[in-house]
């Protein structure tokens, strides 16, 4: 019996990836959750297991080309008895049933007229060392540029022309429309896209915003944060403390951690697997800081450190970019004072941590300098009322404003 190796979803936003590497070739036997293929998406390069012990019959992608995820990639004869090997050259390869042609990339993969297709590792490893893939000579499929290629190239010695920098291009010129230069989005910019546009077609989306003194906060902070950073060698952020704070929201107000199935139902989770969407070069991220609800405010600090450095290094791993049932967001890290986010699918709602700022209020008939944060929520209306929104911010609020801290951080007080 044939059985199918496919292309994973790597990510809710992932909808393609690109064969990097093939482990095991045609005839090969290959144990059950032994690697057959690497592959590389917009989000991580990670290797795929087998699901079943037994015989590699068919590849059906090759090395560097793109397809859409769900795409078979190759059969693998699940027969226990290792099928005799036969020459590559031969020209013959085990039967399979149902031999389905090589998968055609999808649309829309043209880099430049000039280049053609490049895969992301391709492009990658082109910027790492300043090269201009168009001094290159691809020997893949069609004249495409393969990793191989860049490498050889690299080795070679050839000198490596520098790619003008976006600023330095000439402009390319469109009737109509001079001094316009028609780029290609990239591959996460293009997930990203799609991703966002089915969230606003999907979700009947709404956004509460809650003001929040950030002053107590601030104190308990500034107490430790010295300490904190000397001691675990990394900082101890205000997103930290939202993130603690929202956690206990949550399990307060579960409705805000659920999934909808359908028209019908929805799932309530037991555990809050907390997204924090990390800025890259070309979009956002979102890593899982997994089972959340069980760590400490260090501990919760820690990851999403690791996490954030680890993201805009490339290095995250499958795991690590999947099963968010709740997101927060973190603009005013770049000056941002009010955005309304789009929820993150499959969740029903995210937050949105603002710059904090001191800011003039009145407290008690007199003025005050307090810093100060606006937290937007986006909530999906399909099963999130106003009310329960509310109610959800006011526990975020009162957290924030009255909670004592120490407990977490006693062992960094001087």
């Amino acid at each position: 019996m044939a059985v199918p190796l496919t292309m994973p979803r790597l990510g809710e936003t992932v909808t393609e990836g690109t064969i990097l590497k093939w482990l095991k070739s045609e005839g090969e036997t290959v144990e059950k959750d032994e690697s057959v293929v690497e592959i590389s998406t917009a989000k991580v390069e990670t290797e795929i297991p087998s699901p079943v012990s037994g015989t590699v019959t068919k590849i059906l992608v090759q090395e560097e080309e793109t397809v859409e995820v769900g795409v078979e990639l190759a059969l693998i004869d699940e027969v226990g008895a290792p099928q005799q090997e036969k020459p590559v050259d031969a020209g013959i390869a085990p039967e399979a049933p149902a031999e389905k042609a090589p998968a055609p990339p999808s649309a829309a993969k043209t880099v430049s007229a000039e280049v053609g297709f490049t895969s992301p590792v391709v492009r990658k490893l082109a910027a790492e060392h300043h090269i201009d893939l168009a001094q290159v000579e691809g020997t893949g499929a069609d004249g495409r540029i393969t990793r191989k290629d860049i490498e050889e190239y690299i080795a070679s010695g050839e000198p490596a022309a520098l790619a003008a920098p976006a600023a330095e291009m000439p402009p390319v010129e469109v009737p109509g429309l001079p001094g316009e230069r028609i780029v290609t989005m990239s591959l996460l910019r293009r997930q990203i896209a799609q991703h966002m546009v089915r969230s606003r077609h999907t979700a009947a989306h709404v956004t509460a915003i809650i003001e929040v003194d950030m002053g107590n906060v601030h104190t308990q902070r500034e107490r430790i944060k010295d300490t904190f950073k000397r001691r675990e060698g990394f900082p101890i952020t205000y997103l930290a403390f939202v993130s603690k704070a929202a956690i206990d929201a949550l399990s307060n107000f579960p409705t805000l951690n659920a999934r909808i199935i359908d028209e019908q139902h929805m799932a309530l989770h037991d555990y809050i697997n907390l997204g924090i969407a990390v800025a890259v070069k070309d979009g956002l991220i979102v890593p899982v800081i997994k089972g959340a609800e069980n760590m400490s405010l260090t501990g919760l600090a820690r990851e999403i450190y690791e996490l954030a450095d680890k993201t805009r290094a490339g290095k995250l791993s499958v795991d690590e970019v999947t099963g968010s049932t709740f997101t927060i967001t973190n603009p005013g890290s770049f000056g941002s004072i009010i955005q309304t986010p789009i929820i993150n699918q499959p969740n029903v709602a995210i937050l949105s941590l603002e710059a904090i700022q001191k800011r003039a209020i009145v407290i008690d008939d007199a003025i005050a300098i307090r810093h100060m944060v606006y937290l937007p929520l986006s909530y999906d209306h399909r099963i999130i009322d106003g009310a329960i929104a509310a109610q959800f911010l006011a526990r975020l609020k009162h957290n924030l404003e009255t909670w004592d801290f120490t407990p977490d951080l006693a062992s960094f007080l001087d």
